[in-house]
């Protein structure tokens, strides 16, 4: 792999995620004043429906580990174990509005981009398609997509389909970002290497951030890991129901894709 940024993950997971901050902080990537206090609202109700919703996450994220175990039998990687990397370019707007800094200034930042399958059928077979996103920001920010539709419903609902790249990816779930949920979509351009980077609230519309720009395509590494959660997005915090869903999906051998 030819990229300086592809181990700095792995090195800054050695060293130890951030401590998980008790409420939303603005990002050191810009001054506290840029951060509109319009854009810290309270998270009390977001938390109460995630502890409400943590044991049925649970139950769903241990079924989902029982079935990787039994896929780990036939392979070492359980989810997504093949996959093709792309050395990018991620440009930031600056128009965006989401709370976190490194989406909502303008700027430039070099990203390593893995397209997967994610049970690893044949490809004469549809899977779900997956996009995991490395920022090399000052700090590595991960990033985790999956096919799904776009719609007010259909962005909850995996899809199935052939082709590994060229298809709409969305987070699936929302995250908090400076308390507000929020859902990341990477929508392909039409040209095999374009994909234009959106956001939205649960239901609501979706509005571009920028756009990721592939610069060169390079052979799988299954040594590359993704981890959404320690490499969180500046300003961000992952709801405890999903916390609840992933971690028993993916053992700490396989967390990432």
């Amino acid at each position: 792999m030819s990229r300086r940024t592809r181990n700095a993950g792995r090195d800054y997971a050695e060293a130890g995620s951030p401590a998980e901050p008790s409420s939303p902080q603005p990002s050191a990537l810009v001054p506290s004043a840029l951060v509109p206090s319009a854009l810290v609202p309270s998270t009390r109700e977001s938390k109460e429906v995630a502890l409400r919703s943590a044991p049925l996450a649970s139950l769903a994220g241990s079924a989902f580990g029982a079935v990787a175990a039994v896929a780990r039998l036939a392979r070492p990687k359980a989810l997504h174990p093949k996959g093709v990397i792309a050395e990018a370019t991620l440009s930031v707007t600056g128009v965006g509005r989401t709370g976190s800094p490194l989406l909502d200034v303008t700027g430039r930042w070099p990203a390593t981009i893995r397209f997967s399958r994610a049970v690893g059928l044949p490809d004469a077979v549809p899977d779900i398609g997956g996009m995991a996103v490395r920022i090399h920001a000052e700090r590595p920010v991960d990033i985790l997509l999956a096919s799904t539709g776009t719609g007010p419903l259909s962005r909850y609902l995996l899809t199935a389909g052939w082709r590994t790249m060229g298809r709409t990816m969305t987070s699936m779930f929302p995250v908090l970002i400076a308390g507000r949920p929020l859902l990341l979509a990477a929508i392909p351009a039409g040209d095999g290497g374009t994909w234009t980077l959106q956001h939205a609230t649960p239901l609501g519309r979706w509005k571009t951030l920028g756009r990721l720009e592939v610069d060169s395509w390079e052979d799988d590494d299954e040594g590359l890991h993704f981890d959404p959660i320690g490499n969180r997005l500046p300003g961000s915090r992952y709801p405890h129901v999903l916390r609840a869903l992933r971690d028993p999906s993916y053992p700490p051998a396989d967390r990432g894709v």
